[in-house]
């Protein structure tokens, strides 16, 4: 069977008259969401890096690069805006795919709508069709690849943002299986790069290489159509579960994967795997401080229960960065119990390192949760204090879950604070409102202007 014919098909075949309306719905929460994370990931020095090169390159203007405003190739802009978007770890995550999707769809769809003036109607539905294949792509390759060290939102991004691209620029079924199995060779990212600069990258490359492979694709060039479970092919190199072609086809939106399971929303700035702690350590937080103040000093030991699994992601047990804190769980419980959040203003490289924290993580005692388990985030934090008596928090499913969703209105807090904090409040407003009525959008252009202000 040609996999990859047959998810072009499904692709191409994708209409926006189609799409029933709580999938529209859906779709514009996760593009504002990832805008909003763009945009406070810019004062990421990162983020800073990644754009100033691109700028040196002096390629063609033609699609916005956030930071700075200023502009390139669209698959530069995409590279530069996808390492943003995923600067502060901020973004959604969609559990089928084991990884974050709209860090690599999103600055792909924007940066080649530009150039294409696509409508707000077109965005959404090449958003659609990209999540569809990124996380369906995913669920057929199961968990075995991301235990082998593979990061998902790289590996099968860059699957959906070639297929969001090509969908953008209305890519025929022939077409579309090759910018497909262009991407299947440009797939990369490994999980080793957690909490450094390199995990936002592979975001930024995983949007920059979907937009390559859609416009090469365009022009002719061509790629092996057997890429994806063929002999040699992608499904060989990532995983050892190779029985699943069948599966991926039948499930491409059948359900569309914005409404089951749905994605997940982050509340926190951090690594997904903490955040369930981090609900768990404010939830004790609010207990100790039933008892009196909250001392540092009081505390002879923090237990802290999470899934075993989370061990092999969650790695910096004593960071030195804030990039370091974002995968720690020792630090992001130890900021919930002592700074009462988990904020942007937390992940500093002067909080992570203060005596405080560092006394908190010295008293740290990482337990296995164990027995029935509601979520692969459940999470039980129990502060023991000197005089004896006991805080204990705990988060069956944590916020932002499909089963515990922040609501619209806290995604439109999060974005409107997001956007707010850097372009000014005015410009969080206008851009929110042309967000929420997306479909009504003209031309992607106008969305971009706003933001310039």
């Amino acid at each position: 069977m040609n996999e990859l014919m047959e998810v072009g098909r499904f692709v191409c075949g994708l209409r926006y008259e189609d799409l029933p309306g709580e999938v529209v719905e859906a779709a514009k929460l996760p593009i504002m969401d990832c805008l909003g994370v763009t945009v406070a990931g810019l004062e990421d020095e990162g983020s800073r890096i990644a754009a100033e090169w691109v700028e040196a390159l002096n390629a063609r203007e033609e699609a916005t690069v956030f930071f700075g405003f200023k502009r390139s190739a669209a698959p530069l802009a995409a590279l530069a805006n996808g390492t943003a978007a995923h600067a502060l770890d901020y973004d959604d995550v969609s559990f089928r795919m084991m990884g974050h999707p709209s860090v690599a769809l999103v600055p792909a769809i924007i940066s080649l709508g530009e150039v294409l003036c696509s409508t707000g109607k077109a965005c959404l539905l090449s958003y659609v069709a990209g999540l569809e294949v990124a996380a369906k792509v995913g669920a057929a390759l199961g968990g075995n690849s991301y235990m082998l060290g593979w990061h998902h939102t790289s590996t099968l991004g860059v699957l959906g943002a070639a297929a969001s691209c090509g969908k953008l620029m209305g890519l025929d079924e022939e077409k579309m299986a090759h910018a497909l199995g262009i991407s299947c060779s440009l797939a990369m990212g490994i999980r080793a790069n957690f909490g450094t600069m390199t995990k936002p990258l592979h975001a930024g490359v995983a949007a920059m290489n979907g937009v390559m492979a859609a416009q090469l694709a365009s022009r002719g060039f061509t790629a092996n159509p057997d890429a994806l479970y063929g002999e040699n092919g992608f499904a060989r190199a990532f995983t050892s579960d190779l029985d699943k072609a069948e599966e991926l086809l039948k499930t491409l939106g059948k359900p569309y994967e914005l409404l089951d399971p749905g994605l997940s929303f982050k509340p926190y700035p951090c690594c997904r795997g903490p955040q369930g702690a981090i609900d768990a350590a404010l939830a004790a937080r609010e207990e100790w401080k039933k008892m009196g103040d909250i001392d540092p000093s009081d505390v002879e030991r923090v237990e802290c229960r999470v899934p075993s699994w989370l061990r092999s992601v969650l790695v910096y047990h004593e960071p030195k960065t804030g990039t370091e804190g974002k995968f720690s769980l020792e630090f992001c419980v130890a900021a919930a119990l002592l700074e009462g959040k988990v904020g942007v203003g937390q992940f500093r490289d002067e909080v992570v390192t203060s005596v405080p924290v560092v006394e908190i993580i010295r008293r740290f005692d990482w337990q296995d949760l164990e027995g029935e388990i509601t979520s692969p985030f459940a999470s039980e934090v129990v502060v023991h204090l000197k005089s004896g008596r006991r805080a204990v928090g705990k988060a069956e499913k944590p916020l932002g879950e499909p089963g515990n969703p922040m609501s619209e209105e806290q995604i439109r807090d999060k974005y409107r604070e997001c956007v707010g904090s850097i372009l000014g409040y005015g410009i969080a407003d206008a851009t929110l409102e042309m967000l929420a009525g997306l479909e009504r959008l003209e031309d992607v252009n106008r969305l971009i202007q706003a933001y310039r202000g």
